[in-house]
């Protein structure tokens, strides 16, 4: 159990220790709990624990639907399962060991964890971010060059993992561990110091992780991003070519030469890809439509799905930079400010709180992939339910699905126009052999 840190300092307490020559009866192996701490550490410890445990359950839940439903043989899916995993690595080890080290003043955790912390706090979130740009990288070759092969999920997230170990790598230079036990006897057993050396600059290697495992990551992926956006876009109102024959009598086959002799060609451009008109009701001659891709279309790429997985895609990119921007730029200052016994209160609430920011990460990924694969008629049931769910309704107001069942009147300020609303539509039915009068934009 962790006590409050004594009024003097714990390495106060130290230094008593060694001028009264071993006697005191201050247990120096207990954790204590930072000063400035000592009346909100219950908050954070609870905030932590939820963000932990929905952290943990969400990506779990994402790995097993991904399994069950066979969605790792997509190599986006494949990434968002490394992502997953990534964040499932904060939860179960960087985030406990994390807020037991920014919550307890003396170091007990051993010298392992001394050089081994800043590694495991950082390599899951360099990790993510590469995992990030390889989707970006992948996404585009997918999109604006669908001809060219896509470089296998697994090879890519292997040299994620191992970029991202490298990097950290060098961080346990600047670690000094000062083993109290070997120095100062039994009574120091398992404790010691563990510090920066501030002497060999770390801040310029953190300056230089921010702008190669950050900033230039993200700016990456922007402009990837806003290429496959545009590209989507373009294909999305690009015309669509139609091949058919015409025929009086559909039994009888035609040859190649035939159907080149009689056959048409309708050209029409639309947004939505799909057909704007029937083909019976434009003649009543018998219309046998047929399809045939060319090498510039793009009937392999569910446009529409696509657009769905950049717009997703995009949003987790965000959120993953929203959540870890203010820890970063923490860390960057941090080694520019001089902490002293005025402003140390407020820098180790500042880092609990940032390091809470950044860990929200791993609970958005879940819900936004929640929100993709979830069908639509579930998703239009729960925005029905949180529309209405706060609205009151008065007993003389009429519900919203006898509204729907009768008429719409549209207010508005001419009473013409409110007569002219309240009008019955009239379904016109046209005649087999009848051209609709609304078919446009086709030529012919």
């Amino acid at each position: 159990m962790a006590a409050p840190e004594p009024q003097q300092g714990y390495i106060t307490q130290i230094f008593v220790y060694m001028e009264q020559e071993n006697n005191t009866s201050f247990d120096f192996t207990r954790p204590y709990i930072r000063h400035s701490m000592r009346y909100v550490y219950p908050l954070f410890m609870f905030l932590y624990g939820i963000v932990g445990l929905v952290g943990f359950v969400g990506n779990v839940a994402m790995l097993i639907v991904m399994g069950k439903r066979s969605l790792y043989h997509d190599e986006t899916y494949f990434f968002i399962g490394n992502l997953a995993f990534s964040d499932l690595i904060k939860c179960l080890f960087v985030l406990p060991i994390s807020l037991a080290n920014m919550l307890v003043q003396n170091w007990i955790f051993g010298s392992f964890l001394c050089f081994f912390l800043p590694m495991i706090q950082f390599f899951p979130i360099h990790a993510s971010m590469l995992t990030f740009l390889m989707i970006a990288i992948d996404r585009y070759r997918l999109i604006v060059n669908p001809f060219k092969p896509r470089v296998p999920a697994g090879l890519c997230i292997i040299a994620t993992w191992v970029g991202a170990i490298c990097v950290v790598l060098p961080h346990a230079v600047y670690i000094k561990y000062i083993d109290l036990g070997a120095l100062l006897g039994k009574k120091f057993s398992g404790v010691g110091i563990c510090y920066v050396n501030m002497e060999k600059h770390i801040e310029e290697y953190f300056r230089a992780m921010f702008v190669t495992l950050y900033a230039l990551p993200l700016a990456i992926i922007g402009f990837l991003f806003v290429k496959i956006s545009a590209e989507i876009k373009s294909k999305e109102t690009a015309p669509v070519i139609v091949h058919y024959r015409i025929g009086n009598n559909a039994q009888t086959p035609r040859t190649s030469e035939q159907t080149e002799d009689i056959g048409s060609k309708v050209t029409w451009a639309t947004n939505s890809g799909r057909r704007l008109a029937n083909p019976e009701s434009a003649s009543p001659r018998h219309k046998e439509y047929t399809e045939r891709p060319t090498q510039d279309s793009d009937d392999d790429i569910d446009l529409a799905k696509e657009k769905t997985a950049q717009n997703y895609l995009i949003s987790m990119v965000t959120f993953f930079a929203i959540c870890w921007c203010p820890m970063y730029i923490l860390i960057l200052v941090h080694y520019f400010v001089h902490e002293n016994a005025d402003n140390t209160g407020h820098i180790d609430v500042t880092f609990m709180t940032f390091a809470w920011f950044g860990y929200l990460s791993t609970c958005v990924n879940p819900i936004l992939f929640a929100s993709w694969r979830m069908p639509s008629e579930t998703k239009d049931r729960l925005k029905g339910y949180f529309r209405f769910s706060n609205r009151r309704r008065s007993s003389s107001q009429i519900s919203r699905t006898e509204v729907s069942e009768s008429l719409i009147v549209s207010t508005t300020s001419s009473p013409r126009v409110a007569r002219m609303a309240i009008q019955p539509k009239v379904k016109v039915t046209l005649k087999k052999n009848e051209f609709s009068p609304n078919r446009t934009g086709i030529m012919v």
